[in-house]
């Protein structure tokens, strides 16, 4: 039961624009961190996703690129389980796992091959959604 009430925490803390934003500078410093192997980085990092769980006031000004990402992630959590939303899952598992040793190794190009596969999915997600293929 404590893990759910830290989880919740997290999402409520999740939910606000620039809390989304430092927590995604942080991720962002963490992979750099584990590509140089740097401690400092990685304790930058810590400090940056730990801000991201303090109450931080909403915007003045209008982001709406990330109202827009966060509204999508609302929608996906609120959709019932299924076959479709277990793959998506997995993809982000599977995603976030190579992303993470590709940085800890080092290898510039398993990062450029991520890119192209997300890439790929996107042409490909954007496709459907035109009507050109039916997947």
């Amino acid at each position: 039961m404590k893990f759910k009430k830290y989880i919740n925490f997290v999402w409520q803390k999740h939910q606000h624009h620039w809390n989304w934003i430092l927590g995604i500078l942080g991720f962002g410093v963490l992979l750099m961190a584990l590509w140089n192997r740097s401690i400092f980085m990685f304790l930058v990092s810590f400090c940056g996703l730990g801000g991201s769980l303090m109450e931080l006031p909403d915007p003045t000004p209008p982001f709406v690129k990330i109202e827009k990402i966060l509204e999508s992630e609302r929608a996906w959590l609120a959709k019932p389980w299924g076959w479709k939303k277990r793959f998506q899952l997995l993809g982000m598992v599977a995603s976030l796992i190579f992303v993470l040793v590709a940085c800890w190794a080092g290898s510039l190009v398993s990062l450029l091959l991520f890119v192209g596969l997300c890439v790929n999915i996107w042409c490909v997600h954007d496709n459907k959604l035109m009507g050109i293929d039916d997947l």
